[in-house]
Order: C-alpha cells, then structure tokens, then sequence
C-alpha cells in the first residue's frame, strides 16, 4: 500500500523543546490552561499534555476550536493560534493541535530589561517563595525561582514581590504574572508591575543603579 508523505516547509520547524510550558487560551472565553508539550509531527499537529486540574477547567473545548497558545523561548513571549483536532483522556489528558502556519512576538516590553541580582521573597497564593530578580525595567521583570514543590496546581494570576532594602525595611510590589516558565527544579516568571508608584521608583533605582526610570 502506498504511504502519501505530506510535503512541508522546513523553515515552519517550531525550536521547541520537549516538556515546553504552553498557556492555551479558548478564543471566546477568559479561561485558560497551562500545558506541556509533548510531542509534535512537523507540519501536522502538536500534542499538548494538561494536568488533571487544568483538565476540569477545559472540559467544555471541543474539536474544531480555536486556541491561542503562548510560550516563552529566551525570555520573550511567542504567540499562535491553533485548533483542536482531537481529544483524548485516556491514558492521559491530551490535546492534538494543528500546527502552526505563523509563530509571531507578543514581548510588549518597550524598554531594554537591565541585568541584575535582587533576592526577593514573593507571596503567590498559598506559597512564600525566596527567589531572585534576574533582569528588570520600569515595567516588569523576570523572577527566577527554584525546587518549589506543588506550584504547578496555582492558578493565581498575580503575585507580590516583598524586596529588602537599608537594614529592616521591605519594598511591596505587586505583579501580574504575565509567562511562566519550567525548566529542572527551576521556575521563571515574567512580571509586569502593577501601579508602581513613584516611592516603588525611586527604591529600584537605588537598587538597580543602571535601572532608568
């Protein structure tokens, strides 16, 4: 029997790794689900894995809908728009996605971030983390934290970043938490600040000497 071999174009290859954190988002609706890529046929379809509490918030999609799925790759925020093509649940909770024709940037970072080293403690939902600041700018940051175990079932859609400064006192932001990202024991969150006032201002540039703002 002879095998039909789909034709396609090298250049649309997807550089993602295997086990990349995908933020799915329905078209017409506000929620969304975290997943991980798990396998791929280029030029044909993704194969998406969703934890089982993420599942039960999505359990209205059906094949033929629209998604739009988000990942981070060096940093930057890379959009598509996909559809289902099928669903499983057994064994495993999947998604067979089409692939995607165009992968565009949706960084809306307007100012260069700045490189640094701020240890931080951070208040994410039921979670109090110690991590570091890695890079900032006046309008959000990329937070870097490891081996935190069960932060994968938080849903929270912001945080707070409590930053020591002088002997005793603490700097409060709060931070939509706007990528996540998982990679070994070690988890980064890209951040965008929350009405940071001209207090919060001045403290980071103290901080962060090379920071403008």
């Amino acid at each position: 029997m002879d095998t039909q071999i789909k034709n396609f174009n090298r250049s649309q290859r997807l550089f993602l790794e295997l086990g990349t954190a995908l933020l799915l988002e329905p078209e017409n609706s506000e929620d969304s689900a975290s997943s991980q890529l798990i396998g791929m046929q280029v030029g044909s379809y993704l194969i998406v894995q969703l934890p089982e509490h993420h599942w039960k918030r999505t359990r209205h999609l059906s094949t033929g809908e629209t998604l739009h799925a988000r990942y981070v790759l060096s940093d930057d925020v890379f959009e598509f728009k996909t559809h289902i093509i099928r669903i499983l649940e057994e064994p495993d909770y999947l998604l067979f996605l089409d692939y995607p024709k165009v992968v565009e940037s949706c960084n809306i970072r307007s100012e260069k971030r700045v490189e640094c080293f701020l240890p931080v403690r951070i208040t994410l939902d039921r979670f109090c983390l110690n991590g570091t600041i890695v890079n900032i700018n006046k309008s959000g940051c990329l937070c870097v934290v490891d081996d935190v175990p069960g932060l994968d079932s938080c849903s929270a859609g912001y945080l707070t970043l409590n930053l020591p400064y002088g002997r005793v006192d603490s700097l409060s932001i709060k931070a939509r938490i706007r990528s996540t990202r998982k990679k070994g024991n070690q988890t980064s969150f890209g951040l965008l600040f929350e009405n940071l006032e001209g207090f919060s201002k001045n403290v980071l540039s103290a901080l962060v000497p090379a920071l403008k703002i």
